[in-house]
């Protein structure tokens, strides 16, 4: 719904501006479908499709001596 209402107001702006037409109307709904479907491609982290159920965990690597206690801690059995 936001995104119709967002392409409403720029359609309207630009009509005010510029004058109402055809051409005007057309451009701007060209233009704001390039740019909206720029951004959908730009963004494939960001939104999920279907399908997609992997998440990343984060995977630590401790370098270094260990007393006893922090080897107990962080060590996996």
């Amino acid at each position: 719904m936001v995104p119709l209402i967002l392409i409403a107001a720029s359609v309207l702006g630009a009509c005010l501006l510029f004058g109402y037409s055809s051409a005007v109307v057309g451009f701007v709904l060209l233009s704001v479908g390039v740019l909206g479907l720029i951004v959908f491609v730009a963004t494939p982290g960001m939104v999920r499709r279907p399908g997609e159920t992997g998440t990343v965990i984060e995977e630590r690597h401790y370098i270094g001596d260990l007393d006893d206690h922090d080897r107990h801690r962080h060590h996996r059995p």
